[in-house]
């Protein structure tokens, strides 16, 4: 009897042990309904009832890539929104939004401008908050006194980048791998043109880009589809007529060669960064790439990467490797900090753990291990109202399918060794462009 009662336990054991490891990852849905506003732009919205809060997201085709001869001039630019309209000036429009309790945020990176805003979705607050964001939108006139001021906000913020090793040793990374390409721009630009930044330009580029042709509109909150609509005509019906920016090129091949940049810093540590052009948002690779990432360097204590240099022999005090998708290729990194006396022997080290992973590829064990990480934290990336805003406003200005997050999961348990190891066939241990910033 006790013989067929282990049987019986071991059995179940084993059945309950394989539907888990090959367990389907839990079902996740997000509504996103869209459609167009009347003067053509996009709207992507996702009702949420659950508080009595409402999120909005604008996003306009003008990020740092369209600098083109004034670095940071997309930064300007969107720090100026709030500074003062025909009718307000930058004090009001604070204390109207402080008033009804929103937050109104604007953020630029490579491909585009976001403006954000908060509200609570009760009619009052909702109602004066839209107002005053839609007088932003077109009503702007960018005063001199608060150029002058906004402008030496952003040489302060250049001064206290100058001063992290990691920013500066980024931005060499970025002006190397994409040397005239518009992302070589550095988002906060440099000295030299923030302060030759003028009235008359910055209005050239508000002019130019803040149109409805490059505009999206992403909501997500306490309110009914119709509701939305309204909102989104309100905030679209104003915005001038433009051209729709051209696509940009594809960055320049890799180099035929390893490159190293060394950049003379006052640190007792070295910063080291590793790059190569990486990819695209739509790129096909995607998910081999990425679930082959969390095994190389993004797993911050798991990473091979990690085990290796630091864990191992404490070669250096963090390492990881990551991509930064954009419209077309961005970077693929890896980046760390270690003493300078052990740099050379950490970025040696480096080196050949990617060689490796990049000949070799990963173990199966590693894989299982990697999707569960990345599957076990992905409801929480996307578990409140600001993270769904900023999944839809990916889906809307990348143009990706409306359940590409429904099916995330399952395509990042759908990656096995053979894709990931064909997928990072494209970089090359020995044509990585290095940069080692310190003394």
């Amino acid at each position: 009897m006790p013989h067929k009662f282990y049987l019986y336990f071991l059995t179940f054991f084993l059945v309950f042990i394989t539907r888990t490891l090959h367990a389907e990852p839990p079902q996740f849905s997000l509504k996103i309904e869209h459609w167009s506003t009347k003067n053509g732009v996009p709207v992507y919205f996702v009702a949420k009832k659950e508080i009595p809060i409402v999120d909005i997201g604008l996003l306009f085709h003008g990020g740092s890539a369209q600098d083109k001869n004034f670095p940071g001039i997309a930064l300007f630019t969107a720090e100026m929104l709030d500074q003062g309209t025909q009718n307000l000036n930058a004090n009001q429009i604070a204390h109207r939004f402080e008033a009804v309790g929103a937050r109104y945020t604007a953020q630029v990176n490579q491909d585009m401008t976001v403006l954000n805003l908060r509200s609570l979705s009760a009619q009052p607050y909702l109602h004066s908050a839209l107002n005053t964001l839609t007088a932003l939108l077109n009503k702007a006139t960018f005063p001199e006194n608060a150029i002058n001021r906004i402008r030496t906000q952003l040489l302060i913020a250049l001064q206290q980048e100058a001063q992290t090793p990691r920013a500066v040793a980024a931005k060499a990374l970025y002006k190397t791998l994409y040397q005239l390409h518009p992302y070589a721009s550095p988002i906060s630009g440099n000295k030299t043109s923030i302060q030759q930044i003028d009235q008359k330009e910055l209005l050239k580029f508000y002019r130019r880009n803040y149109v409805a042709q490059n505009a999206l509109i992403a909501i997500v909150g306490n309110l009914s589809r119709a509701k939305a609509i309204t909102i989104a005509e309100q905030l679209s019906g104003r915005l001038a007529f433009g051209k729709a920016l051209a696509p940009l090129a594809a960055p320049l091949p890799p180099p035929s060669k390893n490159q190293v940049i060394k950049i003379s810093y006052p640190s007792k540590q070295t910063t080291i960064f590793l790059g190569q052009i990486g990819i695209a948002v739509e790129d096909p690779d995607y998910f081999p790439l990425i679930v082959g990432n969390q095994i190389l360097g993004g797993g911050i204590l798991t990473s091979k990467l990690f085990n290796e240099i630091r864990n191992k022999r404490g070669l250096c005090y963090g390492i990881n490797s990551g991509f930064k998708p954009l419209k077309v290729a961005g970077p693929f990194f890896i980046v760390l900090q270690t003493r300078q006396d052990q740099a050379i022997k950490a970025l040696s080290l480096t080196q050949q753990t990617l060689k490796k992973f990049l000949t070799q590829g990963p173990t199966s064990t590693e894989l299982y291990n990697a999707k569960q990480a990345l599957i076990g934290s992905f409801p929480l990336s996307i578990s409140n109202n600001e993270a769904i805003l900023s999944a839809i406003e990916k889906i809307g200005f990348y143009q990706l399918p409306l359940d590409y997050w429904e099916t995330y999961t399952q395509k990042m348990n759908a990656v096995n060794l053979e894709q990931i190891k064909k997928a990072y066939q494209r970089f090359q241990a020995k044509k990585m462009i290095t940069v080692l910033l310190g003394q």
